[in-house]
């Protein structure tokens, strides 16, 4: 017989999430962006997509239009599924996705999350209507993360 994990008793709840996350889902920050989210914005329940480079599919409507295309059905997916009443759009230093990519210059890598950043709070809110749409810069320190707000 192989064993069973069973995760903690959790307040049920039938109320949606009235948070949607978007991060990317770089390993070394997986543990920091859950505890930012849950304890330093204060919600313990959220809508989320995490993949490589965060936000970035979704600015690559000129090189890559399927791969933006994508993006943006899972986040009109999601923002149906959830209809939050606040987006929090995370990207984080030393991104390997951005790092890799030939669509942005090494040496600006940060400025160039930066301003993908804007990009798509810009096009959250032509998309979908007037939603609060947060942006956060993380950056690893010593073993936990800071969370900068923009």
């Amino acid at each position: 017989m192989s064993e069973v994990y069973r995760s903690e008793v959790m307040a049920a709840s039938s109320a949606q999430p009235s948070v949607f996350v978007v991060h990317c889902s770089d390993p070394r920050y997986q543990p920091h962006f859950q505890d930012f989210v849950r304890q330093g914005l204060g919600f313990p329940r959220y809508g989320l997509v995490a993949i490589p480079g965060g936000i970035q599919t979704l600015t690559l409507i000129d090189y890559l239009p399927k791969f933006a295309w994508s993006g943006w059905r899972w986040l009109k997916f999601m923002m149906n599924l959830t209809a939050p009443a606040r987006v929090v759009l995370i990207s984080h230093d030393d991104c390997r996705w951005y790092l890799e990519n030939r669509f942005a210059d090494p040496k600006r890598v940060r400025a160039k999350q930066l301003e993908d950043l804007r990009r798509v709070q810009k096009s959250f809110v032509e998309r979908f209507g007037e939603v609060q749409v947060d942006l956060y810069y993380a950056t690893l320190d010593g073993a936990g993360a800071r969370f900068e707000a923009l």
